[in-house]
């Protein structure tokens, strides 16, 4: 498994910014020709696409990096229109610059203490390289210390509201997964980030965190401050989960939650869905899970908080918003726990141990301020 990590570059000089300033200017310059070249005439991964646009100081590896960045940003750009339907317009880039173990060389501190890493960056002139230091994060450095764990070569170089940073990658190794310890199911939502199979809540403010992002304008420092507090929210929520006594935890395999018009999610629903990174959730249980040796199951999202989990009989009346009661023998419970019980039995393919189901014990864990 690969983790990106990053970094900032603020222990940079101002002489060094602004070389890697005029690297990222001319980059994305050459990246936005191939792509208004390949958007008309097509093109791909060879001599005659590369020499079809001039390139400037960029030396022949940045070239090759800008043109591979580009046909990724045209690929997907029409993939993504094909699925949805719609025509799309030439995209633009202005997104950061991946580097390639040629043009970021990654070694240790010379001081030890001061900083972590030294990265040789490649500048615009030739055999003009400029080293950039940079300190390690607390969560870099316990996926580090990992066993078996090692910092892979190459990076990605960035700039965003005039803030420089870099991307680097760490491999994870495949450890053996615990063979002791508790199953737990999780079921992810909006309302109630986390339930789990042994009836308690994780993070029953995560819908304030998403409203804050959705009422932020796009593009604003307040929108990208909401983002990184809901970050940190799902972040915070996520450790408080009993990792060290896991030994499986199942999750349901979420795709396309915010594609389509199904029954009762109109407009409202989606634009209060179009926030929550789902996603972003999943990866950090991924995460979680390999770092704590804890085996992760995906299991099928269909139907888990419409099935009874006492006598198994499945209905859509079943759930009404947030309340499940079963049609059939009057159980009664949170839907969402009702989805984690049904997912943990999906996952271990065996009928689960039904907690009583209270209003106090539902709530035992609230959101990262309780």
């Amino acid at each position: 498994m690969i983790v990106p990590i990053k970094l900032s570059l603020k222990f940079v000089s101002v002489a060094k910014l602004s070389k890697v300033n005029a690297v990222l200017i001319r980059y994305r310059s050459v990246v936005n020709k191939y792509i208004r070249h390949m958007w008309v005439n097509g093109g791909g991964l060879d001599k005659a696409t590369a020499d079809a646009i001039p390139c400037g100081h960029l030396s022949f590896r940045m070239r090759a990096h800008a043109l591979q960045q580009a046909i990724g940003i045209v690929l997907a750009t029409r993939r993504s229109a094909y699925t949805c339907g719609v025509e799309s317009a030439c995209p633009v880039f202005k997104g950061a610059m991946t580097l390639s173990k040629q043009l970021l060389i990654i070694t240790e501190a010379r001081v030890p203490g001061k900083f972590d890493l030294w990265l040789r960056f490649s500048t615009l002139s030739p055999r003009n390289r400029i080293d950039i230091p940079v300190k390690a994060t607390k969560h870099m450095r316990k996926l580090l210390a990992l066993p078996g764990a090692y910092l892979k070569t190459g990076g990605i170089i960035g700039e965003k509201g005039n803030k420089y940073f870099v991307v680097l990658w760490i491999e994870l190794p495949d450890l053996p997964d615990k063979t002791v310890g508790t199953k737990l199911g999780i079921d992810v939502g909006l309302n109630k980030l986390i339930a789990t199979s042994d009836n308690k809540v994780y993070g029953v403010d995560m819908k304030e965190y998403v409203a804050r992002v959705r009422r932020r304008k796009p593009g604003s420092k307040g929108k990208l401050r909401a983002c990184r507090a809901r970050d940190q929210y799902i972040n915070e929520t996520l450790n408080q989960l009993p990792w060290n006594e896991l030994s499986l935890v199942a999750v349901e395999k979420l795709t396309n939650l915010k594609k389509g018009k199904k029954p009762g999610r109109g407009k409202s629903f989606r634009k209060a869905l179009a926030p929550w990174t789902y996603a972003y959730v999943l990866k950090r249980i991924e995460l979680k899970a390999r770092m704590n040796r804890v085996r992760r199951v995906e299991v099928s999202p269909s139907y888990t908080s419409q099935i009874c989990p006492k006598c198994t009989h499945r209905a859509r009346s079943n759930r009404v918003n947030e309340k499940f009661m079963c049609m059939q023998c009057g159980y009664t419970a949170d839907a969402d726990y009702v989805g984690s019980v049904n997912i943990l039995a999906r996952a271990v393919g065996e009928s689960m141990v039904l907690q009583p189901y209270t209003t106090s014990n539902s709530r035992q864990i609230l959101g990262s301020n309780a």
